[in-house]
């Protein structure tokens, strides 16, 4: 109940920033890697293929609304597997001291549920009745990314090799529904996708490393919580390695220019083994991509900017921190 008076702005303004909370509960920035790597496929497609449409460079034609509305479809499928990644690791992010919204309680477990219903089911039937491809896209993405990764009885996201494999499929599916979204399916495709989830899967590994000690007291036996830090991050590095090699022998520059700038820092990394070294190595693998894929697509960039700052503002209001933040150190509560 709001009391009028003077403190009634306030009041309104607190009620407003709170309804924001089924918004950034789908954790928006994990966005950014989603939308890099269909608009990385799209590019792909019309780089490496015989495409009769190409989107324009500057402006905002039919072709790039279009885009656009299939990007929003797969932003709100992939909103609803984060939310579900969310409510199936509630009490491992207590003990992560990432108390935001599910885990503290802002949002209740049925709620959470029935947004992540909603979300999946929206742009699946769409997509079945106008792009059937797209719509079976969707379905095995949610399947890979959400069902198999975070639900019982599965839960792969808690097993070693378990946590890997959906990884590995969801960044072949997001790039492949990029690419589908101007061509056909085809091996090419997925060939083309490789040195792109190589580089994805080095940054993957370095995820796990910050909720080592969290993932432990929940009982979430990752690749990181089983084998150790040190290796963790010398398999990262090898892996980048591997991503750098494939994307040469591709001749793609897409995604060798940002493996190239972001090696040195898996590299200082395996040489500190700092988890500040690994958080930072984390955030500008996906903003040196993102940066090279804005390049194509200068929209994309204004986006980037917008919700990042968006979300500065969200997180500052409501939880009094700083986040997103490309430094190294990061609070407490910060949800990675």
């Amino acid at each position: 109940m709001i009391k009028w008076g003077k403190t009634a702005p306030a009041q309104i303004m607190k009620k407003m920033i709170k309804y924001l909370d089924y918004f950034f509960v789908l954790r928006p920035t994990l966005f950014f890697p989603v939308w890099t790597m269909s608009l990385a496929g799209l590019w792909a497609q019309t780089r490496f293929t015989a495409s009769s449409r190409q989107p324009s460079w500057f402006g905002i034609g039919s072709f790039e609304l279009e885009i656009l509305f299939y990007e929003l479809l797969l932003t709100l499928l992939m909103g609803s597997v984060f939310l579900l990644n969310q409510i199936e690791d509630v009490e491992s992010d207590k003990l992560n001291n990432k108390l935001f919204l599910i885990a503290n309680g802002d949002i209740s477990i049925g709620k959470a549920y029935l947004e992540t219903i909603i979300l999946a089911a929206a742009p699946v039937i769409y997509l079945l009745l106008t792009r059937f491809e797209l719509g079976i896209t969707l379905i095995i993405a949610y399947f890979v990314m959400g069902w198999l990764y975070s639900s019982r009885p599965f839960v792969l996201k808690n097993k070693p090799v378990g946590g890997i494999i959906p990884n590995v499929f969801g960044f072949y599916i997001v790039f492949s529904y990029g690419w589908m979204i101007n061509g056909e399916p085809g091996m090419d495709m997925l060939y083309h996708a490789t040195p792109y989830v190589l580089g994805l899967l080095g940054v993957y590994f370095f995820t796990t490393i910050p909720d080592i000690e969290g993932d432990r007291g929940a009982n979430k036996i990752t690749v990181a919580v089983k084998y150790g830090a040190n290796k963790i991050i010398i398999t990262g590095l090898i892996v980048i390695i591997l991503a750098l090699n494939a994307a040469a022998i591709m001749r793609d520059l897409v995604i060798v220019i940002p493996i190239f700038l972001i090696f040195p820092f898996f590299v200082k990394t395996a040489i500190t083994k700092s988890v500040a070294d690994v958080l930072q190595t984390n955030k500008f693998a996906a903003l040196f991509l993102s940066l090279v894929i804005c390049y194509r697509f200068p929209y994309y960039l204004v986006i980037m900017i917008v919700l990042y700052f968006f979300s500065k503002w969200y997180y500052k209001a409501r939880f009094n921190i700083n986040y997103p933040s490309l430094h190294k150190q990061e609070t407490a509560n910060e949800k990675n």
